[in-house]
């Protein structure tokens, strides 16, 4: 496919002329892309120009190499319009990638302020649940040491129960009144029996609760983890997401000052081919000099107008900086060599 099809080819993308149901694909470009695009016909125009200059500066009959000049000229015309479409194709491919590139940043932005809330919601959360296991760190703690009271109480009602029953069968005290130690005793082995009972319920209770809360600090302790496990995770979503506002707001920036230099090349080309292209076909008719004079001197400014532009398209390419660097300035010189030789033979026809 050679360049003239690769622009047909792009324009019929960009245009939206796909067959239907299909996807519009945004066509990635690079510096690498356009200056393939763009700088092969542009340099194919000015080796035309740079022909016409060569021709006009050498030739010892104007009127007999006209219309070899004319050729030159239409040549240079259509390569350089090669290259105009060229760079209207690459324009128009930036002015959707700066279109799908911003509502990506949007989508990007809307996205990271969901995260951010769903992060301040789970801190909250998290905050919350915290207070909870604390809550329930503390009745567990309550807990255990009402078992450990329990426990204690228990012990010493069935200590006193021994003792009670120790100080029945001695019958300490009663040695004067034999009925009633039998009963005394009988009466503190009963408060014993229902401190040990008291004491059990107080134990059943206790552990239970021991239980309870312990399920409930589990409870606690596993939701926290959770939601520490999302903030991480959503915080890791967060960076990510930054990188990618940062890489696509780069890559936008860079797309914009690439989308500024091709414009500003585009208006310089589109100058020298409008005059270029007027004097196509006129050379051969009239006061071809005096026109092709005319034409030289509005060029010459111009092509130091194209000299600017394209400077920045290849600045970061070593080899197109050197080719571009030296065809230019040596075409714009021959361009003033020609100019004055055509002047010279207007002047002695007058």
């Amino acid at each position: 496919m050679d360049s003239t099809q690769l622009c047909s080819f792009l324009l019929t993308i960009i245009t939206g002329a796909v067959l239907p149901g299909h996807i519009l694909a945004v066509i990635p470009v690079t510096e690498k892309s356009y200056r393939l695009a763009v700088l092969p016909p542009f340099l194919d125009g000015l080796n035309s120009l740079k022909s016409v200059a060569e021709t006009l500066q050498t030739s010892t009959d104007f009127l007999q190499d006209i219309q070899q000049v004319d050729q030159l000229i239409k040549a240079s015309v259509k390569s350089l319009t090669e290259a105009e479409n060229a760079s209207n194709v690459q324009v128009r491919a930036l002015s959707l990638n700066l279109e799908e590139r911003v509502g990506m940043i949007k989508s990007l932005d809307d996205e990271m302020k969901r995260l951010e809330a769903r992060e301040q919601g789970l801190k909250e959360h998290l905050s919350g649940l915290q207070v909870q296991e604390s809550l329930a760190r503390q009745q567990l703690q309550a807990a255990q040491q009402a078992v450990n009271n329990a426990n204690y109480a228990l012990h010493r009602a069935f200590a006193a129960k021994q003792a009670a029953e120790e100080e029945q069968k001695l019958g300490i005290g009663l040695i004067f009144i034999p009925i009633v130690g039998p009963i005394i005793g009988g009466i503190t082995i009963s408060k014993a029996n229902e401190a040990i009972q008291n004491a059990k319920k107080i134990m059943f209770e206790a552990i239970q609760d021991v239980g309870h809360h312990s399920w409930a600090v589990s409870r606690y302790e596993d939701e926290s983890q959770s939601y520490s496990n999302e903030i991480h995770s959503t915080k890791q979503k967060i960076w990510a997401n930054t990188r990618e506002i940062q890489n696509s707001q780069q890559n936008l920036n860079c797309e914009r000052t690439l989308q500024q230099k091709l414009t500003n090349f585009i208006i310089s080309l589109r100058k020298c081919t409008t005059l270029l292209s007027t004097l196509a076909g006129k050379t051969i008719v009239g006061n071809m000099l005096m026109e092709l004079s005319g034409t030289l001197d509005q060029i010459l400014p111009i092509m130091n107008e194209i000299v600017e532009s394209v400077r920045p398209l290849v600045e970061n390419s070593t080899d197109y900086q050197l080719l571009i660097s030296a065809r230019l300035p040596n075409i714009i010189h021959e361009l003033k060599e020609a100019n004055r030789r055509v002047k010279e033979a207007v002047a002695s026809k007058q």
